[in-house]
């Protein structure tokens, strides 16, 4: 377990000071006195305050969150002069992706969350991720390493909890966010903002639309019965690939659980056609089937993406893609409530009833 803690600080030190290569950190084997010192030393000058993992399987969220800094050698002058404004007005938080597409999002959506509710200016790099598929209201930065340098980092105990101290960061100076910020808390107060951000190019909707129009088409040569109408659109998601027996504690959802959501839909709405989305389509056709289920492949992610949110309604399975999707949406969500093993690594980065993570009206299977 000291190994499991030892690399996801690696990761948070990663994302904040954007360098793997002067890190140490405590290590679990026996080490010589002169070794111990060294290493000590190095931690302490890299890691200005972290605090003590706290003792039980699932910390709380009300644990002091690591404090980190993103100074490291640079050269002294930037390119873009827009670092002699960002000295002065000490009130920017910054913040820099980290993880997959919906990883990304969650630490967008709750940076740009942090930012609005502590009154403050959120500023990314100019190459962030995110500006290719939807229009952001954010501050992108030139020469952004350089500009920030030197900034306080803040990141929360958990990864997908909710950290209330970071909605009330102290003025006078300039921030940077790390960790994944996966919880919809941080952001519900701009929920409606961050809705109409996550709107999708128009070339993008596009392909999504077609794709719809031909689900529905295809659905309607089926069952010729209900031809005029139209069938009410449930996303699926179902997520597999590298969670699948993954170390860390991921778990997978069970064909038992799209069984008993997908007859929770179909009982609930009779004309219910399935538009499914799968990294592991060969398992998802053994175990979801019927004349009104249609699969999509062979799409780049934000299409299927753009797919999912279009529909009425959302069966969500495991990942942030996936809860994206049902989050999008906007109609009902039908989630697989065990995302993580009990006694694992990544159980300890949820709340203790998964609350901070899923919102209440979702229905959990």
């Amino acid at each position: 377990m000291a190994y499991q803690w030892r690399s996801e600080l690696h990761v948070l030190h990663i994302y904040i000071n954007g360098s793997s290569l002067t890190f140490t950190p405590p290590h679990p084997a026996k080490l010589s006195t002169n070794q111990t010192a060294k290493r000590a030393a190095i931690a302490r000058t890299k890691l200005l305050a972290v605090s003590a993992i706290p003792s039980g399987n699932i910390p709380t969220t009300t644990t002091t969150q690591p404090v980190l800094t993103t100074s490291r050698s640079m050269q002294a002058v930037c390119k873009n002069r827009f670092r002699e404004e960002y000295l002065k007005k000490q009130n920017y938080l910054c913040s820099r992706p980290l993880g997959r597409f919906g990883n990304i999002m969650f630490v967008y959506a709750s940076s740009y969350g942090i930012a609005t509710y502590n009154n403050r200016t959120l500023i990314m790099d100019t190459g962030f991720l995110l500006k290719d598929y939807f229009n952001l209201n954010v501050q992108l930065v030139d020469d952004f390493e350089c500009v920030i340098r030197g900034t306080k980092g803040l990141g929360p105990r958990q990864a997908c909890a909710f950290e209330e101290s970071l909605m009330h960061i102290a003025k006078g100076e300039n921030v940077c966010l790390g960790s994944y910020l996966q919880s919809y808390k941080y952001f519900e107060h701009v929920q409606d903002s961050i809705k109409k951000q996550f709107t999708f190019k128009k070339e993008i909707n596009d392909k999504a639309m077609g794709i719809i129009n031909g689900a529905i088409n295809t659905f309607h040569k089926r069952n010729v019965t209900v031809k005029d109408t139209r069938p009410v659109l449930v996303g699926v998601h179902v997520r597999r690939g590298d969670m699948v027996k993954h170390k860390f504690g991921f778990t997978v959802a069970t064909p038992e659980y799209l069984g008993n959501a997908s007859k929770y839909y179909r009982d609930k709405y009779p004309n219910t056609l399935f538009i499914v989305c799968s990294n592991d389509m060969t398992w998802t056709k053994k175990h979801l089937v019927g004349d009104d289920v249609f699969y999509v492949e062979g799409n780049t992610f934000d299409v299927d993406m753009a797919v999912l949110v279009s529909c009425d309604h959302s069966l969500s399975t495991v990942g942030s893609f996936s809860w994206w999707a049902g989050f999008l949406a906007g109609g009902e969500v039908v989630y697989y409530q065990w995302p993580a093993l009990e006694q694992s690594g990544l159980r300890r980065h949820f709340s203790a009833d998964y609350k901070d993570f899923f919102p209440p009206s979702w229905v959990g299977m």
